[in-house]
């Protein structure tokens, strides 16, 4: 019976790159029977990731920029392979994609999904409502873990939280299935010379609040590429405010510290602004939900917008330039924009 069990243990989850530093980073994974399970890679020690179910081992001592395989490893032997890349810790050339509104784990979504997947990027970042109708325990798999399966297991993953993500238990069932960095509903990653900041848009930024605080300090740190990231868009329709206090606290800053771009979510489009005071405003909220035919009444005036098509953004940086493209499923590029490094 004993050998039966440990013969039956799979995979129901994962695994995930995850809080991808220039010397650590986190591969999580679930498996169907409760027992120890490791992450071995190729030369180095074998890392413990624990002994119930759900499995999280710490890889510590990484190269800058080097890329890692690895196995996950049960009671019974191997349970899948993957691979990642550590941050590079100058300027170098990397991938990274933007998506959002991702959808409830219908074609729509799998098919954006393989487009990113198509394209190996470095990491994945989400610009939230990762999961539809809302982010609870029961329905991650079917939104995310599942669609991105492919993905997860070759390109660290960094999420934002969105307003769907949040209707279940304040976004507990998620921060509890991924372990970003920092506070998780806000922190701040660098990959090479571009730093990004995740900020989460359901939670205040007010004046004194912990969240504004954090921003004032990661917004400032220098770096020759700044990002940031979250879910609701800065500008508001008449009387449907989404975010109180997030133009009036967080838009500034953007401006002052010298972000180059925005990323957002929420609008079921691909919308990117006219630059405003330097910074380029871009929607993607186009993963996999219902997509919106009304993108001019949640957009700022003389925007590019694409609508009626899923997608999502590709961003090649080379050293001192950085490439983006908003890409459909379709393979087709519909957008493309250029910047340079200040």
């Amino acid at each position: 019976m004993i050998a039966e069990a440990v013969a039956a243990v799979t995979l129901t989850r994962g695994p995930v790159a995850e809080s991808v530093t220039r010397r650590s980073a986190i591969i999580s994974f679930r498996t169907s029977v409760a027992g120890e399970a490791s992450v071995l890679l190729p030369g180095r020690a074998r890392v413990r990731a624990g002994s119930g179910v759900d499995h999280v081992a710490r890889l510590t001592g990484l190269t800058p920029g080097r890329r890692y395989a690895y196995r996950v490893e049960g009671q019974s032997g191997a349970l899948a392979d993957g691979r990642f890349r550590a941050a590079p810790a100058r300027a170098s050339r990397f991938t990274f994609a933007v998506v959002g509104d991702s959808g409830s784990g219908t074609t729509n979504e799998s098919d954006v999904a393989s487009l990113i997947g198509s394209w190996h990027p470095d990491f994945v970042l989400t610009v939230g409502d990762n999961a539809y109708p809302l982010g609870s325990a029961g329905l991650l798999d079917r939104d995310i873990f599942r669609p991105y399966a492919a993905v997860l297991r070759e390109s660290a993953w960094f999420p934002a939280l969105g307003n769907h993500d949040v209707k279940a238990e304040g976004g507990k069932p998620e921060l509890e299935a991924f372990h970003s960095l920092g506070k998780e509903r806000w922190y701040r990653f660098t990959w090479g010379n571009a730093a990004v900041v995740v900020l989460d848009s359901d939670t205040s930024v007010a004046p004194g609040s912990p969240q504004l605080r954090f921003a004032r300090r990661a917004l400032a740190r220098r770096s020759c590429f700044r990002f940031a990231a979250w879910h609701h868009p800065p500008w508001e329709p008449p009387g449907r405010p989404h975010s109180p206090g997030l133009r009036r606290n967080i838009v500034p800053l953007v401006q002052k510290d010298g972000v180059r771009v925005v990323f957002v979510g929420h609008l079921h489009a691909y919308a990117r602004s006219r630059p405003r005071d330097g910074v380029v405003y871009v929607a993607v909220g186009t993963g996999g939900a219902s997509l919106d035919n009304d993108a001019r009444k949640l957009t700022i005036p003389s925007a590019r917008i694409v609508q009626g098509h899923f997608g999502a953004l590709r961003v090649d940086v080379v050293r001192r330039k950085a490439h983006l493209r908003y890409v459909t499923v379709d393979g087709r590029v519909r957008d493309r924009f250029s910047l340079s490094c200040r």
